[in-house]
């Protein structure tokens, strides 16, 4: 599990955060002889005036605060009854709703979909004060400039707020009411500066959605302050506004486990484009092949490892196929087995005329997985691994549900020769 460090620092009234990963061997109180960081804000000018604003308020009295809290990424679903509000088709439609909103020349580094600007369920803090809130982040560049962006969107009873010297530099009123609160600022720690650009609407149904970017020490941001208010200010966003009923499903993280532990940025967006057009053209020519949730031309980064992979599932039913593409894998061998350390299935192994080897581990309901309440998971994979160290996995699962008693006839994973099929395109050399 990933602990980051949450540092707020509040100062004449403009708050400001940033994440800081923690490193391995870190305390989670922190060490209390560490010197405490010389921390300094932008200043503030008052009295001012702030185009928007017919009143503008002192800064907050007060020095600068420090405070350290830890969080960590417990179970979140979607559709969960404390907050009706967040559906998986919202999340999904607002998710594409921001990402249709930006500019043309402004792209999405190449990352997992939870990085790419996909709205996560919401953490519930239960009875702590904190508004609930559904969050989006991703690596935003454009014209050689890069941020860090995240978006918030939740409900909200505090309202609009009283414009005040320092939290904002203009105030904007939409035709249908909503507000838009943009400001750009720095703060530094220790000498080390930070840039931020954001914008705050405050929706008329009471939705709040903050679009907050950091781009370290360069004050150029891949979205201008405009263009930042019109994303938080999308009608789409609002948590009264049902999503269409045609929203594509929302593309989930996905993981593979390569003995290769490359990295996500070691992957060219070319060569994902190349791989999904080659998956897109072997599944075509299929026979009656099933309807997925999504194009199988859909691979993403893997949230671990150099890879690229999928999660799909087979409409009406509770058939899954996942996909993964990696390099520099070694070809394997046939295990022995007679070998007392080898431990589960066999794979049937086979070479192929271009030296490329296939692994074959057909359905065995001896080898399947079962949870606490009997439910279990039916599984066969074809992997291909070819001399140039490409491997191409192909993986279908099912549901077994369990009614007290074995059933009569077990359901079955999509069959060989569509595993066969995917893990046989022609992928010769990644990344």
């Amino acid at each position: 599990m990933t602990t980051s460090v949450i540092v707020t620092i509040v100062a004449v009234g403009v708050v400001v955060a940033s994440f800081i990963p923690t490193q391995e061997g870190d305390t989670a109180s922190g060490d209390a002889a560490a010197p405490t960081p010389e921390i300094v804000t932008e200043p503030v000018d008052y009295p001012v005036t702030i185009p928007g604003c017919d009143v503008v308020e002192p800064p907050e009295e007060g020095g600068e605060e420090l405070f350290f809290s830890i969080t960590s990424e417990g179970e979140r679903t979607y559709d969960n009854p404390a907050f009706p509000w967040l559906t998986t088709s919202k999340a999904a439609a607002m998710s594409e709703a921001v990402r249709a909103a930006l500019p043309p020349d402004v792209e999405i580094v190449l990352a997992p979909p939870s990085q790419s600007l996909n709205f996560t369920p919401v953490q519930d803090f239960g009875d702590s004060g904190f508004d609930p809130v559904s969050n989006a982040t991703a690596e935003l560049t454009r014209d050689g400039a890069t941020a860090y962006a995240s978006l918030g969107v939740g409900p909200s009873d505090s309202g609009v707020p009283p414009c005040v010297a320092g939290s904002l530099d203009r105030r904007d009123t939409e035709v249908n009411g909503t507000v838009i609160d943009s400001n750009d600022s720095w703060y530094e720690i220790d000498g080390a500066r930070t840039y931020s650009r954001s914008a705050t609407a405050y929706h008329t149904d009471g939705t709040r959605v903050s679009v907050y970017m950091s781009a370290g020490a360069s004050s150029i941001m891949p979205l201008e302050q405009d263009e930042a208010a019109r994303i938080a200010a999308l009608p789409d966003l609002a948590v009264s506004v049902s999503p269409p009923s045609d929203t594509p499903a929302l593309q989930r993280d996905c993981s593979i486990y390569p003995s290769d532990d490359g990295a996500v940025r070691d992957i060219r967006p070319e060569a994902v484009a190349a791989a999904n057009a080659a998956f897109t053209a072997s599944w075509v020519t299929l026979p009656d092949a099933p309807v997925l949730d999504r194009p199988i031309g859909s691979m993403i980064p893997a949230g671990f490892g150099s890879g690229i992979c999928s999660d799909l599932a087979v409409v009406g039913s509770t058939i899954r196929l996942a996909v993964s593409v990696v390099g520099g894998q070694p070809l394997p061998t046939a295990p022995d087995p007679y070998d007392p350390s080898h431990y589960g299935q066999i794979p049937e192994t086979r070479t192929l005329p271009d030296g490329s080897v296939i692994q074959i581990l057909d359905a065995d309901i001896t080898q399947m997985m079962t949870s606490e309440d009997g439910t279990g998971l039916l599984s066969r994979s074809v992997t291909v691994t070819r001399p140039s160290g490409v491997q191409v996995s192909a993986q279908s699962t099912v549901e077994v549900t369990a009614n007290g008693s074995a059933p009569l006839t077990l359901p079955e994973p999509l069959p060989v020769d569509v595993l066969d099929a995917v893990a046989n395109t022609p992928i010769e050399q990644w990344p």
